[in-house]
């Protein structure tokens, strides 16, 4: 290798900083190894009817939404909690659904989702099948629906929305700006000056922060807002909170939080960090403030300063979820006590407050890991689950690309990076011919790439290099190698880039044959969705399982931040289907390696042990994996 190359590494590793995801120590270094829904209905090909919302179908989330949107619009109305809540229940269940909702409708298992009862599958049905929720038309005559785009203004709720409506009529973010403008609202009861300063820098931070952050990006800040805390004099804790802990793909804000001595001083010096734009409140003992990120995108940061002795209450409410928390404080009222941002407690007696892992063992449960809080079934541990599989598990990357396709580096410089994080395999997997744009190999240009791979693997001590391919799946379901050269591959890709669809059935096909290649070894990135980006495309999550399960072939968690796919639900569906689970950064740059922190939370949102990921086995084992699946297809 020549010299300009190992400086060009040394430079990279240098700016490498490497978390255990795992809960025990945090950053400790890795030792090792709208308005009313109308849409045409179309048919699939299969012939069941679906929604075209625009150039796509109606999805999970698509009914989840109707539903939160006849709840928002239910409350601004003034109804009962109890009904509001019932349909935020349905759009939950919904929303979180592994199962594309047009298929359990199509078996009529609607009215077995949980919290889903026959008279909401009927609502959800009429959806499906004519694009239009008659409740949602019928508030929409009596509540404006753009009153839910002020419901997007951090801290602005339904009641606060009915007022103004009701009050003022503002019905839209134009018409609140107007009212702002105009000083409207300054005799309104409960909009004060700095009420009402708040809601106009919180429209100038909605406009400016669009959609919520993906987790990669909102990390790097929670890190160096972290980092800035700590340094202070004083403090002597902070940790993160909220959706960040809990590993979530995305985030709508940053939480952090501190025990320090001097409360307002620490608060004063956060609001005055280089990062921060705007100061949206600053107290003794908490500040809120808007980090821009990007030309015209924003996120809240809070900090908050907890006494030592109620941190664990604090850290336990503010990492959430709100599912979670709902649960936890049932269970202390059966008890009589009641649970906090300061306490589990019985009256005026402190029942257990300092740490999360004594207010769980008062309740009469384990400690949970942050990435299970969200009540799906955590509840029934008797146990805390210490085989979730965590960063420091992962013994090697089995999917990465390197100069020969479009890479960053070349072999020797992305085996050396491995190296240093303690990895004891790679697999290069470049690009194949269909991946133009990508610099794919063609088959000639394949024959000298392995000889290359082969030739570092001689030469680089403490680290295997496997010889790999990122095999695309062609429109017919074909793969760009034939079956000779995939045999000289010790492990192969396969991944749709190019044929995306709207046709479940066709994506699902092409999908399932390519898992059935004796040569596949890993499906990568299997819905093709960018978060904040493109949608998923529709697939056959369960059936795609099932087939993986069956052949021996892995299906991936992509770790980079604008993937995670599998996301999370979908992984855990495909496990509990008893298919095994690789987690890879597609990592194409040595700083690639640092994103497995996304795959391995995303893995332990989904319950994955470790023993149910492939590159968390030592290389004997995965290759005799290999050898399983190739030796079936010849018998």
């Amino acid at each position: 290798m020549m010299i300009g190359a190992f400086e060009r590494l040394g430079a990279a590793m240098r700016r490498l900083r490497v978390f255990a995801v795992s809960e025990s120590r945090r950053g400790a270094p890795v030792a090792r190894k709208s308005l009313p829904c109308r849409a045409p209905v179309r048919k699939s090909p299969a012939g069941r009817k679906m929604i075209a919302f625009g150039a796509r179908f109606m999805t999970n989330a698509d009914v989840a939404r109707v539903f939160n949107e006849i709840a928002d619009l239910l409350e601004i109305k003034g109804e009962s909690a109890f009904r509001v809540n019932s349909y935020r229940r349905v759009a939950r269940s919904v929303g979180e659904l592994a199962e594309d909702i047009n298929e359990v409708a199509a078996r009529g298992g609607l009215a077995a989702i949980p919290g889903v009862g026959k008279s909401s599958a009927e609502k959800i049905q009429e959806l499906l099948d004519t694009g239009r929720v008659t409740v949602r038309e019928q508030l929409a005559q009596e509540v404006p629906v753009s009153l839910l785009e002020l419901l997007r203004i951090p801290g602005m709720g339904p009641k606060k929305a009915a007022l103004l409506w009701k009050q003022r009529g503002v019905d839209s973010l134009d018409a609140l700006q107007a009212a702002i403008d105009a000083g409207g609202l300054a005799d309104l009861k409960g909009f004060g000056p700095k009420s009402i300063e708040k809601i106009r820098k919180g429209i100038e931070f909605l406009r400016s922060s669009g959609a919520r952050t993906r987790v990669g990006v909102a990390w790097e800040i929670a890190e160096r807002m972290r980092d800035a805390v700590a340094a202070m004099s004083g403090v002597t804790r902070v940790e993160h909170a909220g959706s960040l802990r809990r590993g979530c793909e995305t985030v709508g804000d940053l939480d952090l939080l501190c025990i320090a001595a001097d409360g307002p001083s620490v608060i004063e010096r956060f609001t005055k960090l280089p990062d921060v734009k705007d100061v949206l409140a600053a107290g003794d003992t908490k500040g809120s403030v808007v980090v821009e990120y990007a030309p015209g995108r924003s996120i809240q940061v809070d900090l908050r300063v907890v006494p030592a002795e109620s941190f664990g209450a604090a850290w336990q409410y503010f990492t959430g979820s709100k599912e979670h928390n709902v649960r936890l404080r049932e269970r202390a009222v059966r008890r009589g006590w009641s649970l906090n941002e300061y306490a589990l407690s019985q009256g005026e007696r402190i029942v257990a407050a300092a740490s999360e892992e004594e207010i769980y063992q008062a309740l009469d449960l384990p400690w949970i890991p942050p990435e299970l809080r969200e009540d799906r079934g955590e509840f029934e541990l008797t146990e805390t689950p210490l085989d979730l599989v965590t960063a420091g598990d992962i013994r090697g990357e089995l999917h990465m690309h390197t100069t020969a396709s479009d890479g960053k580096f070349s072999i020797e410089e992305m085996a050396c990076a491995a190296r240093e994080r303690g990895y004891e395999y790679i697999c290069i997997t470049d690009h194949t011919a269909s991946s133009a744009i990508a610099n794919g190999l063609d088959a000639e240009r394949m024959r000298e790439h392995i000889r290359a791979v082969r030739a570092a693997d001689a030469v680089l001590d403490d680290i295997t290099i496997l010889v790999g391919a990122e095999v695309d799946i062609r429109a017919d379901g074909s793969l760009d190698y034939d079956d000779d050269l995939l045999a000289q591959l010790d492990w192969v890709v396969a991944s749709n880039h190019y044929h995306m669809s709207d046709d479940r059935d066709a994506n699902t096909q092409r999908a399932l044959a390519a898992i059935r290649n004796p040569y596949v070894n890993l499906l990568a990135h299997p819905t093709g969705r960018i978060i904040n980006r493109r949608e998923a495309m529709p697939i056959d999550i369960e059936a795609i399982a099932a087939a993986a399960a069956d052949s021996g072939t892995a299906l991936e968690i992509n770790s980079n931040h604008l993937r995670l796919d599998l996301k999370d639900q979908h992984a855990r569906l495909a496990a509990e289907r008893g298919a095994c689970i690789s987690i890879n950064c597609d990592a194409h740059h040595v700083s690639h390696f640092d994103q497995i922190r996304f795959g391995v939370a995303t893995a332990r949102r989904a319950w994955i042990r470790r023993a149910q990921v492939v590159n968390t086995w030592p290389l004997k084992k995965l290759r005799r994996f290999v050898a399983k699946k190739r030796s079936a297809a010849k018998h």
